[in-house]
């Protein structure tokens, strides 16, 4: 039978300490969990600046975001983890986090779309001899064309807007079955009597405005209504 050896150490060792942040008022962690659980997308917390930066994909084409937020045993939240929270808000939203022992802290929310950059190709063109610009003749039916579109007509707006950006006609509808990551089409009432008034003076230019989750692309190129 084997005989087994225990040995103490008898050498001085050095202990390294481990300490903890005991703190009690902080967010530990912030989620987004439309996606489920198990895919969740956890955001980044900077405990100094008191900010949650998001980060949300814009393929989710999201309104409100569910989210999980874990805390410190005993502390409170406000708004509540199990409120909705809104992608699109005027200013960030704003958490208070209370502690047992009454002490507070806020965090601001800051959503960030990742939403790669949006091609729009131009519906007119620089006429190299003159300069001038040949522009196009927009109708009951507009299709744009480019890359990285959200064919969603819930997220996905066209506009056109005159010199000062000032939105004149936003009366388009996307044609969801006709459009693409590659190609939109909208189509809008060209009897209305806003959209005559609209195409009635030729000597005013207007531009073409695609607005798509949070981002906004203006073409370069003015285009007149024929």
């Amino acid at each position: 039978m084997g005989s087994i050896w225990l040995s103490s150490c008898t050498k001085e060792e050095d202990v390294t300490e481990i300490t903890t942040d005991q703190t009690k008022n902080k967010i530990i962690s912030y989620s987004i969990t439309n996606p489920g659980k198990k895919d969740a997308i956890y955001s980044a917390i900077d405990h100094e600046a008191k900010t949650i930066t998001a980060y949300l994909p814009a393929y989710y084409e999201l309104q409100f975001m569910e989210v999980g937020i874990e805390l410190p045993q005993g502390t409170t939240i406000s708004p509540a983890a199990d409120e909705l929270v809104p992608v699109f808000n005027e200013k960030p939203l704003e958490y208070t986090v209370t502690a047992t022992d009454g002490s507070t802290a806020k965090y601001k929310l800051n959503v960030v779309i990742q939403y790669p950059d949006i091609v729009l190709n131009e519906l007119s063109s620089i006429n190299a001899s003159t300069g001038a610009v040949n522009t196009a003749k927009l109708a009951f039916i507009i299709t744009l064309t480019g890359k990285n579109f959200l064919p969603s007509g819930a997220v996905t707006k066209l506009y056109v807007v005159d010199e000062s950006g000032n939105k004149v006609w936003g009366n388009y509808a996307m044609d969801e079955a006709n459009s693409s990551s590659k190609s939109l089409r909208f189509v809008t009432d060209h009897t209305s009597a806003a959209y005559i008034a609209l195409i009635t003076d030729k000597t005013k230019k207007y531009w073409v405005q695609l607005e798509s989750y949070g981002l906004i692309k203006k073409m370069i190129h003015p285009v007149t209504f024929q």
